[in-house]
């Protein structure tokens, strides 16, 4: 069932001067406006993929960005749409409901530190209005600032995190510290055609901040490991072991590919690539043809091949 955090929603955003769009062409948000009217709540279409929920008498809007839940919804039959979207509505509102009537204190940085976590996402992530505290982590893909609360995930905003008396890098150290201490994630391997394929995936919402030290897991290969984050929840990596690493790149296209374009939660459809003491590196862009998949290496690893072609 959908995580209403991860479709986007974003709490405390500010009203702005936007005019209503027509919902009559669109089932689904036909569809989530009654359900959150049902709720009690209002609920203004933005645009095909933003909607903002409000109600008189509590906090700020909420911005949803339905990108998820479209995807979520796309893989059952329509007949079934009500009771997706009426359990996603439910959780949203009721965990809104919950972070605020147990307010942090969020300038409170002793308070917030144990709470810090990271996760990956796209670098076009929408956050709403206001700059939340985020870090590239490599062309195509960011690291973000959260506070993991008992019942919903706080994006950190620039704003709130200038009250600490710590820099960024010393938060993402700190959540960085904090997602290690909740354990390995589990690893699934299989063989397809020669290529020994890692998965790595867990009972938490923080899995893509691994593939920042994926090195840690027994996946690599003497040049390292390739890396894709198609969706949140799931990391696929290759140990790169010669001119295999053709190969190990063909499958993870493919795979990474079908992980983005079905989603939910989509990330990247990018292969990249993890060496020991160095940031990740872009592999191979990945972007999709009219008739089929277009891959760009980039010069990096372009040198790898020709190296490992030599050896």
């Amino acid at each position: 069932m959908p995580d209403p955090l991860e479709a986007g929603a974003i709490v405390g955003a500010e009203q702005g001067d936007r005019t209503d769009l027509p919902v009559a062409g669109d089932p689904l948000v036909a569809l989530l406006v009654t359900v959150v009217e049902h709720h009690g709540y209002e609920c203004r279409v933005i645009s095909d993929d933003e909607v903002e929920i409000s109600r008189a008498g509590r906090g700020g809007p909420l911005h949803m960005w339905l990108t998820n839940l479209r995807q979520w919804v796309g893989r059952e039959p329509q007949e079934e749409w009500a009771a997706i979207v009426s359990d996603f509505v439910g959780s949203l509102i009721a965990t809104t409901e919950v972070d605020e009537e147990d307010v942090l204190d969020l300038a409170d940085y002793g308070l917030i530190r144990p709470l810090l976590r990271t996760r990956l996402y796209a670098d076009d992530f929408q956050a709403g209005p206001g700059e939340i505290v985020r870090r590239p982590v490599a062309p195509g893909l960011i690291e973000i600032l959260v506070i993991d609360r008992p019942t919903s995930l706080m994006l950190v905003r620039a704003d709130m995190a200038s009250a600490w008396p710590v820099s960024t890098d010393e938060a993402f150290r700190a959540a960085h510290d904090n997602v290690r201490r909740d354990g390995p994630l589990e690893i699934e391997s299989e063989l397809f055609d020669g290529v020994r394929l890692s998965t790595l995936h867990g009972e938490t919402a923080y899995v893509t901040a691994h593939a920042v030290w994926v090195g840690d897991y027994p996946v690599t290969g003497p040049e390292g490991v390739l890396v894709t984050v198609p969706v949140q929840g799931v990391i696929h990596a290759v140990p790169i072991r010669g001119m295999d690493v053709l190969n190990a790149m063909d499958l993870l296209i493919k795979i990474a590919w079908s992980g983005y374009r079905e989603g939910p939660r989509s990330v990247s459809p990018n292969v990249y690539w993890w060496q020991e003491d160095t940031p990740l590196l872009l592999a191979g862009a990945v972007e999709p043809g009219e008739d089929s998949l277009s891959v760009r290496i980039t010069p990096e690893f372009q040198d790898l091949l020709e190296r490992l072609a030599q050896d």
